[in-house]
């Protein structure tokens, strides 16, 4: 664990909390508004912007619920921090999916409060490991309230062979205690009670400055629980132990809202097919549909959404150390996925994509 100080401006008052990645952080003074629960999501689509320079991305492709504005920094070569105003509470869950038509990976370093502000740090590489400008998009949301099926966890002790996460990083809309064990290198199964079904969605994205990847493996009902296996790699192909942050739906968005959409594409080869209907989703009760391109590239159109907005996120599927991001999307084309093998070349692979608007 590495710890740092964050000191918010203007503070009269202030109290240390432990944050994800053991980050110490200084939550506001009683001076200042609360910060809120919520959500936002953002495009960084200005991978080269000017350093320590902060730019807004495009309207349509940035949301926080409280009303406020996002911004995103470039900091250094392929490190970026996402700036959510009016969030800056402890807690939540961040994924990350580069964007574009290259093999690029992207993970989230680490999250916190800067004051009523929330700050996800983002990080780039090339499949060989080296720090690279990359388009990305971003997805947070810290919740509340039972009711649903929606949980997410911060799996945050990679060697430890059973743990319940920090609960300030976990959620389950059942209100029970979400867990994890660990069954070999790179090996993990997350154990989330009261919600279970042979159905639902799930993102998976690797936490911290490394060189890796994670992704869901599979999931399946267990008694009332849902468990979810998730495997974690080098950038070579190895097996590796890893943080990661997770997200389990069904019937809703990744951040609890709508519209939204998912499917798992559970046929690589298949020209065109309309996804398993427990494992497909669509706000408006418009089946979803899937096509394939050419070799490792996919189009996923979620009839009804709209796709001139809105955020994506990507996760592989499976037991190999394969990998998929999102390329574009438009209301012409869908969501377009590419998914390539660890050395950086496009494969025909399994993946969940998710669309939030």
């Amino acid at each position: 664990m590495h710890f740092r100080k964050w000191r918010a401006r203007g503070l009269a008052i202030t109290t240390t909390l432990v944050l994800a990645g053991g980050v110490a952080a200084l939550t506001p003074s009683t001076a200042q508004a609360a910060p809120s629960l919520g959500r936002a999501f953002v495009w960084a689509h200005s991978p080269n912007a000017a350093l320590n320079t902060p730019y807004t991305p495009s309207a349509a492709y940035s949301r926080n619920s409280t009303g406020a504005t996002n911004t995103v920094v470039r900091t250094g070569t392929g490190q970026y921090t996402v700036r959510m105003p009016n969030l800056g509470r402890v807690g939540g869950v961040v994924h990350v999916t580069a964007y574009g038509a290259n093999a690029n990976s992207c993970s989230v370093y680490y999250w916190a409060p800067v004051g009523d502000r929330l700050d996800a740090h983002v990080r780039c590489l090339t499949p060989t490991g080296l720090r690279v400008n990359t388009p990305f998009t971003a997805s947070f949301v810290n919740t509340a309230g039972l009711g649903g099926r929606f949980a997410y966890v911060w799996a945050n002790q990679p060697t430890t062979a059973a743990y319940t996460p920090s609960t300030s990083y976990q959620f389950n809309s059942a209100g029970a205690t979400n867990t994890i064990t660990r069954s070999g290198v790179g090996r993990y199964t997350v154990r989330i009670p009261s919600i279970g079904s042979a159905a639902g969605h799930v993102q998976v994205t690797a936490y911290g400055d490394v060189r890796a990847r994670c992704k869901v493996v599979n999931w399946y009902l267990s008694g009332t629980a849902q468990l979810i296996n998730v495997r974690c790699f080098t950038l070579g192909g190895a097996l590796q132990d890893n943080r990661y942050t997770l997200t389990y739906v069904r019937g809703t968005g990744i951040q609890r809202t709508t519209p939204a959409a998912y499917a798992w594409a559970n046929q690589p080869a298949t020209a065109a097919y309309n996804p398993a209907a427990s494992y497909s989703y669509n706000s408006t009760g418009v089946e979803n549909r899937i096509s394939r391109v050419g070799v490792g590239t996919y189009r996923f159109w979620p009839s009804g959404m709209p796709l001139g907005n809105g955020n994506v996120q990507v996760s592989a599927y499976g037991a190999d150390s394969k990998h998929c991001k999102v390329d574009y999307w438009t209301p012409r084309t869908g969501v377009q996925v590419r998914c390539y093998t660890a050395a950086g070349a496009l494969s025909d692979a399994y993946y969940d994509v998710a669309f939030q608007r």
